[in-house]
């Protein structure tokens, strides 16, 4: 007879190894589905560093190409500059990782005129006998969440010292609380999202839920898609003084770049944070909002307008700044980040590069403004090189690199600035760039018309022609301006302005030789 109570038994050792294969299973079919895309080719590779692909520079590495895909989906990206490193570093080796957004990258210039292109060739001229590596990791609108993401592998790649500017895209940046391209108010959230992203399989996940959004919601056909990344990627327009959004938007940027710190320390790696500057003086503010417990960002610009007129440049100052502050448009960072960069540069012996003290005192009265920057915050020429200035002198008085300088080879500012690879391409391109933003909000009202300054603008020489063609088109490159002018001057036997475009050129990629040879002929034929 059959008992029918019966039950058959499992020792305790098979129900574990039943349920661990159970368990097993779902993850074994992910880590198939992810080989399997990866074999294919599906997505990308994500990692800060990737081998460089040219087979003439196959032992070195560059900034990877597509990084920005990272921290970008709803808008375009810039790409890193063109900095390469020895795979191998060699013993007489010192490398310096550069880390910030548009200012690093020398917006709104080329990568000729980016502040560590010129201070990687006054070191190497002051220390002969080391081989300086500059890596310049900058893009466009990343902020603390982006470096965050990058330390650890910045850190892999035996780093001597490693310098920081940023700040100002705290609020509008990649994952900044008032960005449009963010994952919510939770930090954590964003972390997590960053660790998986490098996966084929979230990928593929990421891509299928933000296109089936775009689908479902006709994104593509909305008249708000229009005008610059300031504009576009700026969700929360208006985040007013020391309201929860002003105080996520400081408090994240306090614990990522506190995190950061502590991780550079931790290794031992010597990093100069600088100070941020931007333009106080010759910029109203963008938006002013009354607050029950603040005045007007207008009308404390406006005191200090009459301040100043006065000659009391010290209350001008403090009112310029605090209208900065005030501005409820949040694209120039407020005076309690530069608080914070002391305060953690103190707490995690980080060396602060004055860049604020050292603007002010090149600024008639002390008051930063046009004189040193292009619009709200990115430097002209002169700021470049006195930003390259202040971290070379800061650089040299660690002595980090040496004891002392090679005096033979050492050279003033005023050298690199008379002999730097620039013209004035360089400059009509910066001019067109920042015609071109300001015809957008936040220098304009949202409620203004729709204006496209590539448009309505007509060149008026063939220098500006190019420069302004380079602008308006992205597959053209501002080397391939500065040959083809350096070609036509050749040909005209003006063989000063040819050599000047040819070392503009050098300064923008330094790696190919045929540049080189040509400027050496333009010095040939001057007998120079």
């Amino acid at each position: 007879m059959t008992n029918l109570n019966y039950k058959p038994k499992f020792d305790t050792r098979k129900k574990l190894i039943y349920y661990f294969i159970l368990i097993c299973i779902p993850f074994l079919i992910l880590f198939i589905l992810e080989v399997l895309l990866r074999i294919i080719g599906f997505g990308d590779n994500l990692n800060l560093f990737v081998n460089h692909p040219d087979k003439e520079f196959r032992e070195y590495k560059v900034v990877n190409p597509l990084i920005g895909k990272k921290y970008f989906q709803k808008f375009e990206y810039t790409s890193p500059a063109n900095d390469i490193f020895l795979k191998q570093k060699p013993d007489n080796g010192f490398r310096i990782f550069v880390m910030g957004s548009s200012t690093v990258i020398g917006f709104p210039y080329n990568q000729n005129l980016m502040f560590s292109r010129i201070l990687h060739e006054r070191l190497q001229d002051s220390y002969p006998e080391k081989h300086i590596e500059i890596v310049n990791t900058a893009i466009t609108a990343i902020n603390s969440y982006s470096l965050l993401d990058y330390m650890n592998d910045i850190l892999k790649e035996e780093p001597d010292a490693i310098l920081i500017y940023a700040g100002h895209n705290e609020f509008y940046g990649a994952f900044g609380i008032g960005s449009n391209e963010k994952m919510g108010k939770h930090r954590k959230l964003v972390f997590i999202h960053l660790d998986l992203i490098s996966l084929r399989i979230y990928q593929l996940l990421r891509n299928a839920i933000y296109f089936s959004g775009k689908l479902l919601s006709g994104e593509n056909n909305s008249p708000n898609v229009r005008g610059t990344l300031m504009k576009r990627i700026a969700e929360n327009k208006n985040i007013a003084y020391k309201k929860e959004a002003y105080n996520i938007g400081i408090a994240r940027y306090k614990e990522n770049m506190a995190e950061l710190l502590k991780k550079a320390r931790q290794k031992n790696i010597p990093v100069f944070i600088s100070e941020l500057i931007c333009n106080v003086r010759d910029l109203e503010p963008f938006c002013s909002t009354i607050l029950t417990e603040y005045p007007s960002a207008l009308d404390v610009y406006n005191n200090a307008i009459e301040y100043e007129k006065e000659e009391n440049y010290k209350l001008a100052k403090e009112n310029y700044y605090r209208a900065k502050d005030l501005d409820c448009i949040r694209f120039r960072a407020s005076e309690e980040i530069n608080n914070i960069i002391r305060e953690l540069a103190n707490k995690y012996n980080a060396i602060l590069i004055p860049m604020q003290e050292q603007f002010e005192k090149e600024s008639p009265n002390g008051l930063i403004g046009n004189n040193l920057l292009t619009e709200h915050v990115h430097p002209n020429i002169e700021g470049y090189f006195l930003m390259a200035n202040t971290f070379y002198n800061e650089i040299a008085r660690s002595r980090l690199i040496d004891d002392n300088i090679n005096i033979l080879y050492y050279r003033t500012t005023d050298y690199y600035k008379r002999n730097w690879g620039y013209s004035v391409l360089d400059s009509l391109l910066a001019l067109h760039r920042i015609n071109s933003l300001k015809y957008h909000w936040p220098f304009r009202s949202l409620n203004s018309p729709y204006i496209d300054y590539r448009q309505i603008y007509r060149p008026v020489s063939m220098v500006d022609s190019l420069a302004f063609n380079v602008m308006k088109s992205p597959d053209l490159y501002i080397v391939d301006a500065h040959l083809e002018l350096a070609k036509y001057y050749k040909e005209k036997n003006d063989f000063y302005n040819a050599f000047k475009e040819y070392n503009a050129a050098i300064k923008c990629f330094p790696y190919w030789y045929d540049d080189y040879l040509e400027a050496a002929s333009c010095l040939i034929n001057l007998n120079d």
